[in-house]
């Protein structure tokens, strides 16, 4: 039996999906992508994502993007990540621990702030929230810049009315306008 696919990275200018939900399965992730309603104006989609799962350490790593204006800022982000990916997977292989996650903000930190990504942040024509989510062992951990949300449906929580996770940060973004420039 072959193994199955465990990472997938999408963005809205490679397919769009107005007006057509289309489901992603990894293992026993789903990754739903749709490009909105085109009977409500919408003609693009300019959003993205990347997921990487490995199921043998237990973890999920996925990047949620919604850009707006084009999608280049979108493709610059998701560019950075597979540029960094080895980097990436081995600290996601380490234990579970307060060190492991907080290695993981430093070094996600450092490739956000860097001097060349930002470059190619001045560079591009528009801007996206991006929200990162990792899970490992029994842990969820999170990164938001922007508007993106964080939903956990979990059957202790959901009966205490509980389901978001993070707030949403509007006016924070990263590309053209780059809260990591301010």
């Amino acid at each position: 039996m072959s193994n199955p696919i465990n990472d997938f990275n999408w963005v809205g200018s490679q397919e769009n999906f107005v007006d057509r939900p289309h489901i992603e399965k990894l293992a026993h992730v789903f990754v739903g992508l749709y490009g909105g309603n085109s009977n409500a104006g919408q003609y693009k989609n300019e959003d993205g994502c990347l997921v990487w799962l490995n199921e043998k350490e237990d973890w999920e790593f996925a990047i949620i993007l919604d850009a707006h204006k084009t999608a280049e800022s979108a493709e610059v982000v998701l560019e950075l990540f597979k540029n960094e990916e080895p980097q990436i997977k081995q600290i996601l292989s380490l234990p579970a621990t307060q060190r492991m996650f907080k290695r993981l903000e430093e070094s996600i930190l450092d490739m956000f702030q860097s001097e060349a990504f930002l470059a190619k942040c001045r560079n591009v024509t528009g801007e996206t929230a991006c929200l990162i989510v990792v899970r490992k062992d029994k842990y969820v951990w999170w990164f938001s810049v922007g508007d993106c949300v964080l939903y956990l449906f979990h059957k202790e929580l959901a009966a205490l009315g509980q389901y978001q996770v993070n707030q949403r940060q509007f006016y924070e973004w990263v590309g053209q306008v780059n809260t990591f420039e301010q």
